[in-house]
Formats: structure tokens, C-alpha cells, sequence
């Protein structure tokens, strides 16, 4: 198996996550025999990093992702990063993020205000366009600065 970044740099050549590749994604984060956060950082980064993903690696990432998140019960702050790097790394929030968010949030045993927060922010954010806080790039008061 090529090394972390060799893989990556592989999988992410076109900017696209393809059906082909999943088999790949998922012989790594097997080789181990468990999954666990490095896993689900190595999942996170990709998704990141790609312009676009394939059906079957949702089917793939979110089980993996969902089983390391709540493997305790709750969601931490690193957890939450992960989430945050999820929904907003890539440019757009998918349908797909914002019904694994809901999942969770049901799902989990004990949620923190930062994480209801979290929760509550994504499923208000329209697909592009959003804004993470400061204020709008382009707006008069760039302009004066």
C-alpha cells in the first residue's frame, strides 16, 4: 500500500472521487482491521479536497464516519472539527451532509451546546454561498480598507 500523502495525491489527480477509487479508499482504511480517527481524518481530507464524489463513497464514508463519531456517545471538539471540515472544506454543503448531521444529532447520547450549535448552523446553510462569519469578501467596507 503507497504511503498516505502518495495515495492521496492518486486518488485526487482528476479533483474527483470515482467509483473506481473506492475499493482503493477502502482497502486502506481496512488495512488495520478497525477503524478509527485517523482513518476518519484521511475520509475528511479527501472529501475536502475533491470537487467531487461518487455515490459509493458516500455509502462508505458516512457508516465510517458515523460509527468513529459515536463510538463514545458524544461528539468532542476534535469530532466537531472533523464535522466543520466536512460541510464547509469543499465549498458547498451536499443534501447528503446535512441528513448525515440530522442522523447524528439524534443519534448521539449526549450533545453539547457547541455541537447543537454546529448542528442547528449546517442545517440552515444553503448549499453554496454561505458565510462562516467577518464580514462578505467584496463588501464596501473592503473597499474603504
Amino acid at each position: 500500500m503507497p504511503n498516505l500523502r502518495t495515495l492521496q495525491a492518486e486518488l485526487l489527480n482528476d479533483n474527483r472521487i470515482t467509483f473506481d477509487e473506492v475499493n482503493k479508499i477502502k482497502a486502506h482504511i481496512e488495512s488495520d482491521g478497525q477503524l478509527d480517527h485517523e482513518d476518519v481524518k484521511f475520509l475528511v481530507e479527501l472529501m475536502s479536497n475533491a470537487e467531487s464524489v461518487c455515490p459509493e463513497f458516500d455509502r462508505l464514508f458516512f457508516p465510517a464516519l458515523r460509527a468513529v463519531l459515536l463510538e463514545d456517545g458524544k461528539i468532542g471538539l476534535d469530532e466537531q472539527y472533523q464535522l466543520l471540515r466536512m460541510l464547509y472544506a469543499d465549498g458547498h454543503v451536499r443534501d447528503s451532509e446535512k441528513q448525515f448531521i440530522q442522523d447524528l444529532y439524534h443519534s448521539v447520547d449526549e450533545r453539547t451546546p457547541e455541537f447543537e450549535e454546529l448542528c442547528e448552523t449546517a442545517m440552515g446553510s444553503p448549499a453554496k454561498d454561505w458565510c462562516t462569519g467577518g464580514r462578505a469578501f467584496g463588501s464596501s467596507a473592503d473597499a474603504s480598507a
